[in-house]
């Protein structure tokens, strides 16, 4: 759980909103950073071969604006650019403080 911008984000939340988006696997992270006096949170997500990456971008952006409330940037990046782990991983890195 991190709270950003007022507002109290956990894991399984954009985990289960992955799962809405065509094309997205369920490997995902998000960087949360402070850029000037602003948090900006930037969610890296990875898309099957042949996916609409623009559009999934796209999706998941009006998901999470929709159903949590905060503005994303969202990256779709290629299967297997992520770091897998076998135990639990981390998933939220927070780079504000």
């Amino acid at each position: 759980m991190v709270k950003v911008r007022g507002t109290i984000i956990y894991p399984g939340q954009i985990d289960s909103l992955l799962r809405e988006v065509k094309g997205a696997s369920s490997e995902y992270q998000v960087m949360i950073d402070h850029l000037n006096g602003k948090d900006i949170v930037t969610v890296f997500f990875e898309i099957e071969c042949g996916a609409d990456i623009k559009a999934a971008e796209g999706e998941l952006t009006d998901l999470i604006k929709s159903r949590i409330g905060i503005t994303v940037v969202p990256k779709g990046v290629s299967v297997g650019e992520l770091p897998r782990s076998e135990k639990k991983s981390t998933r939220i890195y927070d780079n504000r403080y």
